[in-house]
């Protein structure tokens, strides 16, 4: 849990430390749960979270980074911070970019000069890449003692990327979506918000714009949904946004909003309800409501190039009941339904767009019809003061991220109660639910208006 103690010395860190690693072992194993290694053949994960074994891997991370943090001294721990984070990353996106993963058997090693001919760059550059992998454990040499004549082998990290589609999208979207922006947001603040009293919520004025403003590299786009729709040329247009549903069907495990969404409303009780799933990408939420509910009929809703990924997805028990529908939600929702989903929507816009989104609902809606909000709560450390730091972390880096991109911001429970308010005041929230541990919130929203 988070502490105040700001003079640990190194031996009582370390305590600490084995302290909680010994409980965590021992929370898996009463919950019979495989712990991973840094081996290959690791399980991907940690398969269950109870929110004690969520809270002490946590409260280990922070002990971790402590104990890191004093045992080099907080100088040479900026420099290394400061020297390693952006070659990390540039590596890790590199590895990324050329598909690494699969130049490698997963039960077996390969050359340098093989993987230089699967992933089509110099071996040179193949070499030194995997140089800088090996030290933050992104593949191992079989033969530790002779790098230079080693072949190369997979560890649990690079695993698991070779074995998650998902994963990668999310490395794809973390770095190369928003890498840029991050790196000019210091530009970007000194540009539109230096001796102001507030920040700017034009998204003009975004550290994203700053970043694709004409340049040959990164092109010229308005937001990043636009780079996600447009970028490449030919068979690779759209290529991002095509990353980007892979990702977001990979958040689903991640913070099991399947679980989330069937769980957030009795949908048996709400019968032979016509349900409008809003930016529902390629449809993973819609084909799992569907087929936990038979009564229900669904119409995902999303820009131009979801329609062709829902259409090799959807499952054909399922076509007469989910369907697709091209649509943005910036325009006056059209189709008249009992339950609009927004799921993980409005936390990636300004306030400013984030209510217009609400208020598109209106021409649409019919007395009593509900909105089921399910969004990402990114200010846990207002609800619970005493999370562990890596959980808050979490919440900021993802505040940071959407300052780039949007000039947004993560939002607290009370903050986005007041989004649904300031939309129209005929919305009335009917029910909240809202737990640090998961980063969700659920609010029933039904509309009063005739």
């Amino acid at each position: 849990m988070a502490s105040s103690n700001l003079k640990p010395t190194l031996s009582e860190l370390g305590a600490r430390v084995k302290e909680l690693s010994e409980t965590l072992e021992r929370l898996l194993r009463e919950s019979e749960v495989e712990a991973p290694t840094l081996a290959a053949d690791s399980p991907l994960n940690i398969a269950k979270f109870t929110p004690e074994i969520f809270t002490t891997k946590q409260a280990l991370q922070d002990a971790l980074n402590d104990l890191s943090i004093v045992s080099q001294g907080p100088s040479e721990s900026v420099f290394n911070y400061a020297h390693n984070a952006v070659p990390d990353m540039a590596c890790l996106n590199i590895l990324n970019r050329f598909n690494f993963w699969s130049a490698i058997p997963l039960d077996g090693s390969a050359s340098m000069a093989s993987i230089a001919e699967h992933v089509k760059l110099p071996e040179e550059a193949v070499q030194r890449v995997i140089e800088h992998a090996a030290t933050i454990r992104f593949f191992t040499y079989a033969d530790p003692a002779h790098p230079s004549t080693s072949p190369i082998q997979h560890t649990s990290r690079s695993a698991a990327l070779a074995r998650l589609p998902g994963l990668r999208a999310l490395v794809s979207g973390c770095i190369e979506n928003v890498g840029p922006s991050m790196l000019v947001m210091p530009e970007a603040l000194e540009k539109f918000a230096l001796g102001k009293k507030e920040l700017p919520t034009d998204m003009s004025k975004t550290a994203f714009k700053l970043a694709h403003s004409g340049g040959q590299v990164f092109g010229d786009y308005t937001d990043s949904w636009q780079l996600l729709e447009n970028d490449g040329e030919g068979e690779k247009k759209g290529w991002r946004q095509r990353t980007f549903i892979e990702w977001m069907a990979y958040i689903k495990d991640i913070f099991g909003t399947v679980d989330l969404l069937l769980g957030a409303t009795d949908w048996e009780k709400e019968g032979k309800a016509h349900v409008v799933d809003i930016g529902g990408s390629g449809g993973h939420d819609a084909f799992a409501l569907a087929s936990a509910h038979p009564n229900l009929t669904i119409t995902v809703e999303d820009l131009h190039e979801c329609g062709p990924i829902f259409s090799t997805q959807v499952p054909s028990t399922l076509s007469t009941r989910v369907t697709f529908r091209e649509h943005n939600f910036f325009d006056p929702q059209t189709v008249s339904a009992d339950i609009y989903l927004l799921k993980l929507i409005l936390h990636d816009w300004p306030d400013a767009e984030s209510i217009k989104i609400l208020q598109q609902l209106r021409p649409a809606l019919k007395s009593g019809a509900k909105i089921l909000f399910i969004d990402y709560m990114g200010k846990q450390g207002e609800i619970d003061p005493n999370l562990p730091r890596s959980i808050t972390q979490f919440g900021t880096s993802t505040d940071l991220r959407m300052m780039a991109l949007f000039n947004a911001r993560e939002r607290s429970l009370e903050a986005w109660k007041g989004i649904v308010g300031k939309a129209d005041q005929r919305f009335e929230i009917v029910r909240v639910e809202a737990n640090p541990l998961t980063y969700m919130v659920v609010m029933e929203v039904v509309w009063r208006g005739q």
